[in-house]
C-alpha cells in the first residue's frame, strides 16, 4: 500500500529482451509511492531511463547490488483483478510477463509515457472588439461569435480562411486567448438509433434467465442466423448497467463489423469504447484512458479488448464466440474466451457466449451442465431460413462446365440483377490464382524460403506467400528451365471478380478481402458503399461471412464449399460447417433467401448438414468421431512445435522434448508438421492430449526451459485452433 516503507521491487521493464522482472533499489524519498502496479523509470543496461512496471513489492536484496528507481508515476495502471489475470495468461500460455502486458496495456503506458493529443484551442476573451483591427480580423472574430466563442484553431482558420500569423495578433490584442488542450481522439464514426423493439418469446425467456444468473454464471446462447442475438446482447448490456456494472463485447473482427459498433453506440452512445489493434495508439490511448477512468462503461472490440480495464465489470459478451480470429497466432498465444471465462471468475462477471455454430467444447460443456443453454430456434418477424442448394461440380464438369460458377448460380446472379437486389459470392482463397505452373517443365513457382506454393496477385503482377509475406514479380520465365510460365491455376478473389466482369458486364462488383483492405478505414468505406446500394455483389473470403446485415442480400454462392475439408486437421469438418453456415446466414434478412453451395463433396456431413440448417446433428455425429481418438473437447491439446535452419537439429530437440513430457499425456509424434519448412526453418511438431491441462503445462514448461539449443526455436500452443 502507499506509505509502506520498502527496500527492493521487482520492475518488468519495457524493453522486449527483458523476459523476467529485476530487482531495483528504491530511494526512501521515493518509498511512499511505490506499490504493485505503479509505472517507474529505471536504468537497464547503458540506457540511464527505461520504462517499467512494478509488478513484486518487499523483495530480498539481490547477490549484486542494485541500481536505483528513477522516478514513480502517481497511480496504480491497472487493478489487483488485471494484475491477477495477466499473470495467469503468462503461466498457461506460457508467454513472459512482458509480451502478455505488451498485449494488454496501450503502447507507451508501460514505458511511463501517456500519448496525449494537443490541439490549440481559440477562446474569444470579451464580447468587445479592441480598437484598430483589421477587416480580416474583424471577420476570425465573426466567424469565432458564430460558432459559440470557441474553435480549434484548425477550424478556424479553415472556417475564416485565415492563418494562424492573424490569430497570433488577436491574441496579442487580448481579443482571443490561444491555449493548447487534450483532444479526444474517437474511432467511433456514427451511430445507428437503436429503439427499443419488442422481444420474441425466445428473446425474451433469454434475457429473464441472463438477467436472473448469479455472478460468474456462462451462457451459451444459441440462436440461427438472424435470430435477434443482439439484442439480447443490448439488453443484457442494459440490465447490467442499471446494477452500475460494465460490459464488455467481443466481435471475431472489429474492422468487419462496422454495424455492430453503430448498433451499441446508437443505444448506449458515448459510453461506449471501441478497443481493437486496427487503431492508431492515440486513439487506442484515449479509449483505454475513458474506459479507465469510468467514462466509458460498455467496451465494444476485438480479442485485445478483453484486457479493457472497466472497474466494474459486470457482463462479458463473446460474439460468434466459435470464430477462429479470437485465439492470438503469436505470442502470447492465448484465447479471448478462455480469457473472458477467467476474468470472469475473477471478478464475479456474467459471461453469454453467442452463436449460430458453437464451437464444439462450448457446446459440449453446455451439454453437460458447465454452460447455461438458450436457444433461439427462429428467425426475428417470423422470416423463413434461407432456401440452400447443394451444386454438385463434378456432374457441372461432366456436362462441359468448366468455369468459376454453376449454371444454377449463374442464372441467380441474373435474377438478382434484374430484381436490383444484391448478392454476396464466397471463396475462401484471396488473389487471383494459388498456383503457378511453368508451361514447359511443369514446375510449380514456390516461395523459397517456405516451400509453398506462391499465388498470383494480378493487381501487383506479383507472386506472394501468404506464410512468410515474401513477394516477386511475376516474371515472364520459369526459374528452373526458362520456359513460359503463363499456367494459372485454381482461383482467388480477383479471378472470381474478373470473371464476373465477362459474365455480368454491367453489375457493380466490390471486393471483401485482406488485400482489399490494406488501408486504415478501407473496410468501412467498401461496407458503406455495399450498404448504401453501389454495388450488386461483394466477393469476399471469410470476412464476408462474420456479422454483416444487409437487407437487400437475396442470395449467397459458396465457390469451392469444400476445400477446406482436405486440409489434414481435425477441426477441418467442423470450420466447414461453421463456413457455410455463417456465409448461408447472409441471405433472407428481410425477406426470401437462397444460397448455392458449389462442392465437389455435396453429401459430407459439414454440407449436407449446413445446407439443411441442422447443428444439433452435426455436433452429435462429429462430437461421436472425436470421442474414440481423445480429441477436443473431451481433451485438451498442447502443440509444440520445434524450428530450426537444420532438420536434425529440430527432430533432435523434439526428440529431447518427448521423453521429458512421456507422463504429460498421449503424445502424437514428433513427426514433420504439414507446413514443414517455413521463413526458411524445418518445423516438427508433436501434440499432448491431456485430461490435467494444469500439470502438462507445468511439465512442458520445465522441458522447454530445459533447451539448451539457442539454434533452435520451441513454440508452445496451449488450446491450438490448427495443427497445420
Amino acid at each position: 500500500m502507499p506509505g509502506k516503507l520498502v527496500t527492493y521491487v521487482e520492475v518488468l521493464v519495457d524493453v522486449p529482451s527483458a523476459s523476467h522482472p529485476y530487482t531495483y533499489l528504491v530511494p526512501a524519498h521515493l518509498e511512499p509511492f511505490v506499490e504493485p502496479g505503479v509505472a517507474v523509470r529505471v536504468p537497464f543496461g547503458s540506457r540511464p531511463s527505461v520504462g517499467g512496471f512494478v509488478v513484486e513489492v518487499g523483495v530480498p536484496a539481490p547477490e549484486a547490488r542494485a541500481r536505483p528507481v528513477v522516478s514513480v508515476s502517481p497511480g496504480k495502471l491497472l487493478p489487483p483483478a488485471m494484475e491477477r489475470l495477466l499473470d495467469w495468461i503468462s503461466e498457461h500460455y506460457l508467454a513472459s510477463r512482458y509480451q502478455v502486458y505488451q498485449a494488454a496495456v496501450p503502447a507507451g503506458l508501460l514505458a511511463g509515457d501517456e500519448p496525449v493529443r494537443m490541439q490549440l484551442h481559440v477562446d474569444r476573451l470579451a464580447d468587445r472588439t479592441p480598437e484598430g483591427l483589421t477587416a480580416r480580423q474583424r471577420e476570425v472574430l465573426a466567424v469565432l461569435a458564430r460558432q459559440g466563442q470557441s474553435m480549434r484553431a484548425v477550424d478556424l482558420e479553415r472556417e475564416a480562411r485565415t492563418t494562424r500569423t492573424v490569430l497570433a495578433a488577436l491574441a496579442t490584442a487580448g481579443a482571443i486567448r490561444l491555449e493548447r488542450r487534450a483532444v479526444r481522439r474517437t474511432p467511433v464514426r456514427h451511430a445507428t438509433e437503436q429503439p427499443l423493439c419488442d422481444l420474441t418469446p425466445e428473446q425474451a425467456a433469454a434475457v429473464r434467465v441472463i438477467q436472473a444468473g448469479s455472478a460468474g454464471a456462462v451462457f451459451l446462447l444459441h440462436g440461427v442466423t438472424g435470430s435477434g442475438k443482439t439484442e439480447v446482447y443490448l439488453r443484457a448490456i442494459s440490465s447490467a448497467l442499471s446494477q452500475g456494472k460494465g460490459a464488455i463485447v467481443l466481435v471475431p473482427e472489429i474492422s468487419l463489423t462496422p454495424q455492430a459498433i453503430a448498433r451499441f453506440a446508437g443505444r448506449f452512445g458515448d459510453r461506449v469504447a471501441v478497443l481493437h489493434s486496427g487503431l492508431s495508439d492515440g486513439e487506442r490511448f484515449d479509449e483505454w484512458s475513458r474506459v479507465r477512468s469510468g467514462h466509458a462503461d460498455v467496451v465494444v472490440g476485438a480479442r485485445s479488448a478483453i484486457f479493457a480495464p472497466v472497474p466494474t465489470l459486470g457482463l462479458i459478451i463473446v460474439d460468434e464466440e466459435h470464430d477462429g480470429a479470437y485465439k492470438q497466432e503469436s505470442t502470447p498465444r492465448y484465447h479471448a474466451r478462455a480469457v473472458a471465462l477467467k476474468r470472469a471468475a475473477l471478478e464475479g462477471a456474467k459471461v453469454v457466449l453467442g452463436s449460430a455454430t458453437p464451437s464444439l467444447e462450448s457446446y459440449h460443456a453446455a451439454r453437460q451442465g458447465r454452460f447455461h443453454l438458450l436457444e433461439l430456434e427462429h428467425r426475428v418477424a417470423g422470416l423463413p431460413m434461407p432456401e440452400v442448394i447443394r451444386v454438385d461440380m463434378r456432374k457441372e464438369a461432366s456436362d462441359g462446365n468448366h468455369g468459376l460458377f454453376s449454371r444454377a448460380l449463374r442464372s441467380a446472379l441474373d435474377q438478382v440483377l434484374e430484381a436490383g437486389e444484391q448478392a454476396i459470392l464466397l471463396l475462401n482463397r484471396r488473389g487471383y490464382a494459388p498456383v503457378v505452373l511453368c508451361r514447359s517443365c511443369g514446375q510449380a513457382i514456390v516461395c523459397p524460403t517456405c516451400q509453398v506454393c506462391l499465388t498470383y496477385h494480378r493487381a501487383r503482377e506479383a507472386l506472394v506467400c501468404h506464410y512468410c509475406d515474401y513477394s516477386r514479380s511475376a516474371g515472364p520465365s520459369c526459374d528452373a528451365c526458362g520456359g513460359p510460365v503463363t499456367r494459372y491455376v485454381g482461383a482467388g478473389t480477383q479471378k472470381v471478380v474478373e470473371a464476373l466482369a465477362s459474365l455480368l458486364p454491367t453489375a457493380r462488383v466490390l471486393r471483401l478481402d485482406r488485400d482489399a483492405t490494406a488501408r486504415k478505414d478501407s473496410h468501412h468505406q467498401i461496407l458503406d458503399a455495399f450498404a448504401r446500394g453501389d454495388a450488386d455483389v461483394l466477393v469476399g473470403t471469410q470476412m464476408v461471412a462474420k456479422g454483416l446485415d444487409f437487407p437487400r442480400v437475396s442470395l449467397v454462392g459458396v465457390l469451392n464449399a469444400d476445400a477446406a475439408l482436405r486440409l489434414p486437421d481435425f477441426r477441418a469438418a467442423e470450420r466447414t460447417f461453421q463456413l457455410v453456415t455463417q456465409v448461408a446466414g447472409r441471405a433472407g434478412r428481410a425477406g426470401p433467401g437462397r444460397v448455392i453451395v458449389q462442392t465437389f463433396a455435396p453429401d459430407h456431413p459439414a454440407i449436407a448438414l449446413a445446407a439443411a440448417h441442422d447443428y444439433r446433428t452435426f455436433a452429435a455425429q462429429e462430437l461421436d468421431g472425436r470421442r474414440p481418438l481423445g480429441y477436443p473437447p473431451y481433451r485438451r491439446v498442447v502443440r509444440i512445435v520445434v524450428a530450426a535452419e537444420h532438420e536434425d537439429r529440430a527432430l533432435a530437440v523434439a526428440a529431447r522434448l518427448q521423453a521429458a513430457l512421456k507422463d504429460a499425456g498421449t503424445l502424437l509424434g514428433p513427426v514433420a508438421a504439414p507446413l514443414a519448412f517455413v521463413s526458411g526453418q524445418h518445423r516438427v511438431h508433436l501434440l499432448a492430449l491431456t485430461m490435467d491441462i494444469r500439470t502438462t503445462i507445468a511439465k512442458t514448461r520445465e522441458a522447454v526451459l530445459g533447451n539448451g539449443d539457442r539454434n533452435v526455436k520451441v513454440i508452445v500452443d496451449v488450446d491450438p485452433l490448427t495443427v497445420l
